[in-house]
Parts: structure tokens; C-alpha cells; sequence
């Protein structure tokens, strides 16, 4: 893995530990909590995470055409119960073990190339991986406020 590679894959990695620590000890009941004012689940915002890590680069990177091994995208989620936990987990990690590979199969150069997003426009690939991994920090942090929130606002060990 070039070293560009390696940096944003210690991204991607740095708090996952801290996330799973915090899903794991939830019960289904708790991994479906809707915070107030129509914030999303838990479950949703894993979901989202591994949803945007793969087909964000299945899609720009890769020219394929996204994938919803749930039969649905997460954005549809409110129509249907959410996938089990270990289902949940299972993807992330799926996705999170084809986002190494994908890594490491950039060279130097390809982190350069201009990609066009929809909502983003150009952006180098270099960028679009900042993007997966920004977007897999907000959401973690995400994941531990509503933790806290289920918990009465208490610090949750293993927050950090």
C-alpha cells in the first residue's frame, strides 16, 4: 500500500474499535432508537456508512453500479425494519475489508485522477476518499452521541 494509502486507511480505522465497543452491547430495541427531532437510528447511520463506502467507489472509482445487498438502500430503511445487528456488522466489515483492498490497489498517481460526482462535481480520487473517510467519522461520532443519549447523556466507556 503506498503511504497515501496507508494515511487514509488509518483514517478509515482509527475509530472503528471505538465504534464496535459502542454496538455491541446494544440491544435491538436500542440499535433502532429514534433520537428526537427525527434524527436517524443507530442502525441507520451503520447502515450509511458502509452504504456510502462502497458504492460511493463502486461507482466513481470503479464504474459499477451500486449495490444494496439488503434488497434496499438505506435511505428507504423507514419502509421496512432494519437488517439484525449482526447483519449490520457483517456488511461494514465486508465493506470496510474491500476498502483495504481497494487501497491498496492505487497507486500514486491514480490518487490524482478527477472523478464527476452528482452533488460534489470534480473531485480527485485523493478527495473522494477524504470524503469516505470524513463521512465515516461523522457518522461514528454520530453513532456515540445517540449512545450517550440512550444512556441519559452518561459518558459511555470506550467513547474515546
Amino acid at each position: 500500500m503506498s503511504p497515501e494509502a496507508e494515511a487514509i486507511w488509518a483514517g478509515l480505522e482509527f475509530r472503528a474499535p471505538a465504534m464496535f465497543r459502542l454496538i455491541e452491547p446494544l440491544s435491538a430495541d436500542q440499535l433502532v432508537w429514534p433520537p428526537q427531532h427525527g434524527a436517524n437510528p443507530i442502525a441507520w447511520q451503520l447502515w450509511h456508512i458502509a452504504e456510502v463506502e462502497d458504492n460511493w467507489v463502486r461507482e466513481l472509482l470503479e464504474g459499477q453500479a451500486r449495490r444494496f445487498p439488503f434488497g434496499r438502500s438505506v435511505r428507504e430503511a423507514h419502509q421496512k425494519p432494519y437488517p439484525p445487528k449482526s447483519a449490520l456488522l457483517d456488511y461494514f466489515r465486508e465493506v470496510r475489508e474491500l476498502s483495504r483492498q481497494r487501497l491498496a490497489a492505487t497507486s500514486p498517481t491514480d490518487f490524482g485522477r478527477v472523478v464527476m460526482d452528482p452533488h460534489f462535481g470534480a473531485l480527485s480520487v485523493r478527495a473522494l476518499w477524504a470524503g469516505v473517510v470524513t463521512s465515516f467519522a461523522w457518522h461514528a461520532g454520530q453513532i456515540a452521541l445517540t449512545v450517550r443519549l440512550l444512556h441519559g447523556g452518561a459518558p459511555m466507556p470506550g467513547a474515546a
